[in-house]
């Protein structure tokens, strides 16, 4: 007799369709308990159900074709195209839970560690046009390490690829969770109440100005993901290809003191994120285990040991 074939759809899925759906789930949960009017929640909820049916899609397309190679792309990296919108509306998901911001508690605590506010001390101790222009390049490098590692490691054949993306990815995800929860805005919108005072005299200064000022929105400080992320795209970087991670080490170490300079951050908060980061990656290189043994995903090498 012959045998059926597995239609079982999870099976169709890869972990990063798992993460991006128990993200979706979770976030839209959470955002039934927001006191906001049902026309303001409802982009969330369509968003997610694009995403939802975009994944679906991505699925049935990877099993009609056998795991075509442009497919593959895909579907290992359509998460980053949805990482802006799921940062921005933390924004609106931050009190939920907690009315107002805390923080007045990180300002105390930076004020009781150190005995003065790093975010303002930094930027007068350090006033010069060509520093200013360093600390922006290397807070935009940012948003170019984390599509161009991602990137990099799937089309260079890294033999861990996907399971690098993927805590990469999650990582995200539950930095983004925190955010919701703890509402923390940040020194440039809590002591200054305004975007970065740094002078914007050359490209990177301006372009920064111009991000902070039309497209970041008050959310999203403790702990810093900006440092987070990048020690983990280092970590990443450094398992995979030592090429990249010494390319990418500058750039990552430079993020650590922008973030504080250009007052997006508190210093605690750099802190917060380069402790959260290892955390994350072990947390996040189980998970990839767990959801790697509910699929069939081809294309993945067995899980290096960590």
């Amino acid at each position: 007799m012959k045998k059926k074939p597995d239609y079982n759809f999870i099976k169709l899925l890869s972990p990063i369709d798992l993460a991006t759906i128990l993200y979706v789930l979770i976030s839209a949960g959470y955002i039934c308990f927001s006191n906001a009017a049902f026309m303001v929640l409802l982009p969330h909820f369509a968003v997610r159900l694009f995403i939802l049916m975009f994944i679906v899609c991505l699925a049935l397309l990877n099993r009609k074709f056998s795991n075509n190679t442009a497919v593959l792309l895909i579907k290992n990296l359509y998460p980053l195209l949805f990482l802006g919108f799921f940062y921005t509306e933390t924004s609106c998901m931050k009190n939920i839970i907690f009315n107002d911001n805390l923080d007045k508690y990180f300002f105390n605590a930076e004020q009781n560690l150190w005995n003065c506010q790093p975010s303002l001390q930094f930027s007068k101790f350090i006033n010069s046009g060509w520093f200013n222009e360093l600390m922006n390049m290397c807070y935009f490098s940012y948003y170019a390490l984390i599509g161009s590692v991602c990137v990099i490691l799937y089309l260079k054949g890294i033999q861990h690829a996907q399971r690098g993306i993927f805590i990469i990815i999650f990582s995200f995800y539950l930095y983004y969770i925190i955010f919701s929860v703890l509402p923390v805005v940040g020194p440039q919108y809590y002591i200054i109440n305004s975007t970065p005072d740094v002078t914007s005299l050359y490209f990177f200064g301006k372009l920064m100005h111009t991000i902070i000022t039309d497209f970041e929105q008050p959310t999203g400080a403790f702990p810093s993901s900006h440092v987070g992320v990048a020690v983990i795209i280092s970590y990443i970087s450094y398992v995979n290809l030592k090429k990249l991670f010494y390319i990418t080490l500058p750039f990552v170490i430079g993020i650590c003191f922008a973030t504080v300079y250009i007052k997006a951050h508190y210093l605690v908060d750099v802190i917060a994120g380069i402790i959260s980061a290892p955390v994350f990656i072990i947390f996040s290189g189980k998970v990839y285990d767990k959801f790697l043994t509910l699929t069939l995903f081809k294309n993945e090498q067995k899980p290096a040991p960590h």
